[in-house]
């Protein structure tokens, strides 16, 4: 595999910036880096819960998952993770399953609703996360056509993340290396040994399938509040369910990530090691070392190392007002083109950035902040930004950098970037948005919110205010 740089869209000189296991494994990962050294690998490892994946056989030419040395292949070559969050119930209490249903209730099969593959270059210290619909339709190695969640049948003891595995493969053409694998219980308890996790959240959610019930803003999720809003896919814009929960799970990694890496939770993490292994499980050949080296490639995902990409991918099914009901999700052709183009090291454009119907996961929406005279509220229009989930690599600017067509507060958009654009004015509802020619937005952003003197944050939104979908 080439080690070529996977390169951000539109030329961009950094990366565009469901979702239990990608959280679980990016967080677990980055506390490892800041808090062991080499040295102690041996004694993590011991606390690892490990499953067994005697079926992932390396593709001809390409070294085995666990090489000889002690980082193994991922240290120095282009490497393949794949995260899986299942909805089991194993784990949860009995308040909890009675809220979601418990394993016999939903058909008595584990099923990964999650699937994530994280595609890493350490020599590039960038990480591509390509999430895979749940519904979508697949050949599943020794069972058929079916949804690519039931390829986890059987879940853990059953085989089931190698049959994923197996499939994801055959699918994208690349091989899968190491497995990480969080329930519900897992995610639950991982998201509590962070201490919550502050999120900033557009219009008031609530799901009565999940048990989500928060109100517009900023405000600290714990797990079982965090659990809901990953889960939700019943919101007033979900067209398309679970596209629409994808943006959210994206959404939601990109906020965790840049709160672990501020400089005053790297102190702590240290003292949480135990309590995240405790809620993560890996493949036998992942070793604590490759996961000191794989944060390593990942200590800058809060700053837009991190590039989120979906399988392209068209709905077919029955809906009712517009909204799909029962989906299967068919592939679409420009998904070839974004697995080769992974596999070959090669700019990947725009590929992969959008699903249909839906709007625009602030994972994907590189936003930058200009303080024309006014820092306090600048500074506070950044951190929900940053809290929200949206890729503010770009930073918090002085408002000599730019030079807007229009003098009053606003949120200036390049040439095809209006979506994005609104999705960010969920959240100053009182902004205009300006259209603006890509020269005008000097760091290659998608979005620029301009904040003058005399701007003030809105109210955030109520229960029962009409949401205007930002599509």
């Amino acid at each position: 595999m080439p080690e070529g740089s996977i390169t951000p869209a539109r030329g961009r000189s950094n990366l565009r910036g469901p979702f239990l296991a990608v959280t679980a494994g990016v967080a677990a990962l980055v506390t490892l880096l800041a808090s062991f050294g080499m040295g102690a690998y041996v004694w993590a490892d011991r606390q690892r819960t490990t499953l067994s994946i005697d079926t992932l056989e390396p593709a001809p030419g390409d070294e085995p998952a666990v090489a000889p040395d002690i980082l193994g292949r991922c240290a120095r070559r282009a490497c393949n993770y794949l995260l899986l969050g299942s909805d089991s119930r194993q784990g949860l209490s009995p308040e909890e399953q009675e809220a979601f249903g418990t394993d016999e209730d939903i058909g008595g099969e584990n099923r990964s609703d999650t699937i994530i593959l994280v595609h890493t270059r350490p020599s590039q210290k960038q990480a591509l996360f390509v999430s895979f619909p749940r519904d979508l339709w697949v050949d599943i190695p020794g069972m058929g056509e079916g949804r690519i969640n039931s390829a986890f049948e059987g879940g853990v003891e059953g085989n089931g993340p190698a049959r994923v595995a197996r499939t994801v493969k055959e699918l994208t053409g690349m091989p899968i290396h190491h497995v990480l694998y969080v329930s519900l219980a897992g995610f639950q308890g991982l998201v509590d040994a962070l201490g919550g996790v502050d999120l900033c959240i557009p219009y008031p959610m609530t799901d009565e399938l999940t048990g989500l019930d928060v109100d517009a803003g900023c405000q600290r999720l714990d797990g079982a509040m965090a659990l809901a809003f990953v889960r939700t896919r019943h919101q007033p814009c979900d067209r398309v369910p679970d596209f629409a929960r994808i943006g959210r799970q994206q959404q939601f990694l990109r906020a965790v990530v840049s709160a672990l890496l501020s400089p005053g939770r790297l102190v702590d993490l240290p003292s949480l090691v135990p309590r995240l292994l405790d809620n993560l499980v890996v493949d036998e050949g992942l070793n604590v070392a490759d996961l000191v080296y794989l944060a390593g490639t990942l200590e800058d995902v809060g700053t837009g190392a991190a590039d989120f990409r979906s399988v392209p991918t068209h709905p077919v099914g029955i809906t009712v007002d517009g909204r799909y009901l029962s989906v299967v999700d068919e592939i679409e052709p420009d998904a070839g083109e974004l697995f080769e183009r992974i596999r070959n090291g090669q700019p990947l454009g725009d590929l992969g950035t959008e699903l249909e119907q839906t709007p625009p996961s602030p994972a994907t929406i590189v936003a930058a902040v200009y303080d024309r005279g006014n820092a306090e509220v600048a500074g506070e229009v950044f951190e929900i930004l940053t809290e929200g989930g949206f890729n503010t690599e770009p930073g918090l600017l002085p408002g000599t950098a730019i030079d807007p067509p229009r003098t009053g507060p606003a949120i200036l958009f390049r040439e095809g970037s209006e979506a994005m654009a609104k999705v960010v004015g969920t959240y100053f509802g009182n902004m205009e948005l300006v259209p603006v020619p890509p020269r005008l937005l000097p760091n290659g952003e998608d979005v620029a919110v301009v904040v003058t003197g005399d701007y003030r944050l809105p109210e955030p939104p109520a229960e029962g205010d009409q949401v205007e979908c930002p599509t």
